[in-house]
């Protein structure tokens, strides 16, 4: 799931290849403007010189199927098998389910959808929507630091195990947020069932105290 914001949420979207979708929000791979964001990029950058750009990233268990990964992944014969028979896997229903809470929870907020959305997402999502489920996007296009957010960038987690399994931890406290539980309750719950007592060993060497630099 990726956002666009800077004092205001102006975008929610769904991508289940996240490399590729931001080249063609920013036109470094062609497609058709009704399927990206460029001409709403290129007109707020006449205004404003920064442009927030955050993801809530799933689990790498719940990848969806894509032409990158189809067949390496699952050792299918490219002769046999393409990227379409898998358009209705679960893991691509689950991503549009989560879109749909966070459009719908904005509205419910604000009254209207994000300025760069025009239509509200998954229908199933939108019945499951609560109030409680804004939280998350409230602390993802915060200035104020959250153990909903990273302290490192993909780049950085992906070269340390130790801190990635750190953000694994925190995401399942991410994912229990996104369905509409305080997060504290959340933590706690999370807490309550990790036998390596991590967020013991996260407050020891000061996570939480990490400023982010990209």
């Amino acid at each position: 799931m990726e956002l666009f914001y800077t004092r205001e949420l102006l975008y929610i979207g769904l991508a289940v290849d996240l490399t590729e979708r931001f080249q063609q929000h920013n036109g470094l791979i062609k497609m058709s403007d009704k399927g990206c964001k460029i001409n709403e990029i290129n007109r707020y950058f006449k205004e404003y010189d920064k442009l927030g750009y955050s993801i809530f990233v799933q689990s790498p268990l719940s990848q969806p199927v894509i032409n990158k990964n189809i067949y390496k992944w699952y050792k299918l014969d490219p002769q046999k098998f393409g990227v379409n028979d898998f358009s209705h896997e679960q893991s691509k229903q689950d991503l549009r389910v989560v879109e749909g809470i966070l459009i719908e929870a904005y509205r419910i907020r604000f009254g209207k959808y994000p300025p760069w959305n025009k239509v509200g997402g998954s229908i199933e999502g939108q019945k499951r929507t609560t109030v409680g489920n804004y939280a998350i996007v409230d602390k993802m296009t915060s200035n104020e630091l959250s153990i909903l957010n990273s302290r490192y960038s993909l780049r950085e987690l992906a070269s340390d195990p130790t801190y990635e399994r750190y953000e694994n931890f925190l995401h399942s406290v991410r994912v229990m947020t996104l369905f509409g539980m305080e997060y504290g309750l959340a933590l706690n719950f999370i807490r309550e069932n990790d036998i390596l007592n991590t967020y013991e060993e996260m407050v020891e060497i000061g996570y939480f105290k990490k400023t982010l630099f990209i």
